[in-house]
């Protein structure tokens, strides 16, 4: 079951730069560890309104996925799937899944979160696909966290997937079929859409996700006190709580 050859680190940055690049208002939105490492707001050199205007905000957590080429592969031995390549992608069990848990419930609040995983292999896969602006739309599979359900708390779960398919396998002892939501980005897209507001609308609901992110997290809630807006707020608790990115996506001209 071997691992792509890049780093989840690289998988994550590719992915975050090109969505931002095309997707998000600016060009770009700090990430948490960039919050992080600065003392004071106005020191951070970007204007967090021209992000959050008209914008959905979106929670990302990165993986990679194992890479099966062979008919051995457990999946295919006992008919799930029919040939390779699959790629499976393993869930945090730590905490009974409490991360997993907690983004379904970020999610169930009317946010978009996903997960995004690797669908390609090499790094040259990767370094190809960040050159063509095709991360997003090709080396990347989303998943919705409520999509994946598991069947129980106690046994390690991965999700198996095929990147032209549209229906994946939940697996512990035995494999549930689900069909993907998010098997184009297109779809992906259309979703996200819905839920783009006013930066007025954005401050409030990103408000209530770091207040709610913070009880119970007080090292991850000191951290965050040291910033006022929301935005950075929820983009600090969503990295230290949930380990997941917060972005913006906007329709952008041209």
């Amino acid at each position: 079951m071997p691992w792509p050859e890049f780093s989840e680190l690289s998988f994550g940055f590719s992915f975050l730069r090109e969505f931002e690049r095309l997707h998000t208002p600016g060009g770009f939105f700090p990430s948490a560890p960039d919050f992080i490492s600065q003392n004071d707001e106005a020191a951070l050199g970007y204007d967090v309104e021209v992000a959050i205007e008209g914008s959905a905000p979106v929670f990302f957590q990165f993986k990679r996925s194992f890479v099966l080429t062979t008919h051995r592969a457990g999946e295919i031995q006992i008919g799930d799937f029919q040939h390779p390549d699959l790629y499976r992608m393993y869930l945090h069990k730590a905490g009974r899944f409490r991360q997993h848990r907690a983004l379904r419930r970020l999610e169930r609040e009317g946010n978009a979160v996903f997960y995004v995983t690797s669908q390609i292999s090499t790094f040259g896969d990767l370094t190809a696909a960040y050159s063509a602006n095709n991360v997003v739309q090709q080396a990347a599979a989303l998943f919705s966290p409520t999509e994946i359900r598991l069947p129980n708390r106690a046994k390690s779960h991965y999700v198996t997937f095929r990147a032209a398919d549209n229906f994946g396998y939940v697996y512990s002892e035995e494999g549930v079929r689900f069909r993907r939501k998010f098997s184009s980005w297109s779809a992906t897209r259309e979703s996200i859409q819905h839920g783009q507001r006013t930066a007025a609308a954005n401050r409030s609901k990103l408000a209530q996700i770091a207040t709610r992110l913070a009880r119970g997290n007080p090292e991850a809630a000191q951290i965050a006190e040291r910033f006022s807006h929301p935005a950075i707020r929820a983009s600090v608790l969503g990295f230290l709580v949930l380990d997941a990115q917060l972005t913006f996506y906007a329709e952008i001209a041209g």
